[in-house]
């Protein structure tokens, strides 16, 4: 009998870097209440870029200037975020190493109790969102290699991140398809 993915979103190990805060009780109440998005930065004030690039003509030259100033102002952002928050407290810097367009796997030193909810900044450098901001609830804790492997549920985060982690994957799985198809060749050979 054929095995079926029973989940919404496929996944694949990607190593990306992530920092990310436990909520406080107030935003844990909001995420609570179904409102977790109103704690996300991106929909605070909208990027003109962004509104250019929505009006420009599919495949134009027009698009693809816009898709690049989005790309250098979301990197920018990054770096200035970066910056600022250098002066304040210290988040916790580790790797992703497992995604998928609902849920993603994370090793830290840090300790982490399921059910805790966590505001990430995620780092994508092959997308032209950059830096994508997410709240994820902790559900499962498991020892690793003297740290903890954290399996945590995205709970709050845009589309058009959601549809760059989904492409993503989607990409790495293209590549380890590749490869595959590759070896077997050279085997054959």
């Amino acid at each position: 009998m054929e095995a079926r993915n029973r989940r919404k979103y496929y996944r694949a190990n990607i190593v990306l870097p992530v920092s990310w805060e436990v909520l406080d009780g107030e935003e844990k109440a909001l995420v609570e209440k179904g409102l977790g998005a109103t704690l996300l930065k991106k929909g605070c004030l909208p990027s003109p870029i962004d509104e250019y690039l929505a009006q420009a003509e599919p495949g134009s030259q027009e698009k693809h200037l816009y898709r690049c100033l989005q790309l250098v102002n979301n990197k920018l952002n990054f770096l200035i975020d970066h910056l600022m928050s250098a002066s304040g407290p210290q988040r916790p810097m580790d790797d992703v190493i497992e995604i998928s367009g609902s849920g993603l796997k994370f090793l830290t030193d840090e300790s982490l109790s399921p059910g805790d909810l966590l505001r990430m900044d995620l780092v994508m450098p092959e997308s032209f969102h950059y830096q994508m901001e997410l709240l994820v609830e902790v559900v499962r804790v498991e020892p690793l290699e003297g740290k903890s492997l954290i399996a945590a549920n995205i709970v709050a985060i845009d589309e058009e991140s959601r549809d760059a982690i989904v492409q993503a994957v989607f990409q790495k799985q293209r590549q380890e398809i590749r490869k595959e198809r590759d070896n077997h060749e050279g085997a054959a050979r």
